[in-house]
């Protein structure tokens, strides 16, 4: 009985180490393209994007990064990209993060708080899922309308997601759940309104692009808060040790 109550316990220590490899979260305090940049759930200083400049057209025209504040997010990781010699000539930038714990499991959530500014006419801003190929799913907004946000993904391309309009200025939560196989539900939500949405991806959902293509004079991107929650195992695991203790201790008897 002893060995039988041993195995349960140990069972129950390993649940719980790889749960918590798969559950972070990072908070921004610097700017995105310095290292560290954030500090995670127990406050240790992390390295948590990389970021990639994409030069506009030739000209007075640009893109970057820094840590500071914007309406209803305050200070958090920004992108900005400008432009002096036509709308949409503007540079880019995507900041890519490839998550701790390994690809999204079943169960598992990511969510991220973002908030944006003005966009050119034709120009995007949001944010991707990365399988290792490259966007699984994006979740964006096209300066100029519609004046919705819209999800691509293995099933749907420029998908409205629901009634949320353009959020200028205010912070969207978008939170992804791996539901099954190849398939997922999404939600962004605020004071104003709520998106929601379900659908398919390929691959394996190993990261995520924060992104500002071009999005011209006062486009600036923020995003802090960016989550992970471990897929709820526990119980299935340790229902699973319950039937092989119940076959131990049975094998134990009859010894």
């Amino acid at each position: 009985m002893k060995k039988a109550l041993l195995f349960l316990v140990s069972l129950a220590s390993a649940v719980g180490v790889a749960s918590a490899s798969n559950n972070f979260s990072y908070t921004a305090t610097s700017d995105p393209s310095g290292s560290p940049d954030g500090v995670d759930q127990s406050a240790n200083p992390v390295d948590v994007w990389t970021v990639v400049l994409t030069p506009g057209a030739a000209g007075n025209n640009g893109e970057g990064t820094y840590y500071g504040s914007q309406p209803s997010l305050g200070n958090a990781w920004q992108e900005y990209s400008y432009q002096n010699t036509a709308p949409g000539n503007g540079g880019s930038v995507d900041a890519n993060t490839t998550f701790a714990g390994g690809a999204l499991a079943i169960g598992q959530t990511v969510s991220i708080n973002f908030n944006m500014r003005a966009l050119d006419p034709g120009t995007q801003a949001g944010l991707s899922l990365l399988n290792g190929s490259g966007n699984a799913i994006t979740f964006a907004i096209i300066g100029g309308g519609p004046n919705n946000y819209y999800y691509t993904d293995a099933g749907s391309t420029g998908a409205n997601a629901g009634p949320l309009g353009y959020q200028y200025q205010n912070a969207i939560n978008i939170a992804f759940t791996v539901t099954g196989a190849g398939t997922y539900s999404a939600t962004a939500f605020n004071g104003n309104g709520t998106d929601n949405w379900s659908g398919t991806f390929s691959g394996s959902l190993i990261g995520m692009d924060v992104f500002d293509h071009a999005g011209g004079n006062g486009s600036d991107v923020g995003f802090n808060n960016l989550t992970v929650v471990p897929e709820p195992s526990t119980w299935a695991m340790l229902t699973a040790g319950g039937v092989m203790l119940l076959g131990y201790r049975r094998s134990f008897r009859r010894a």
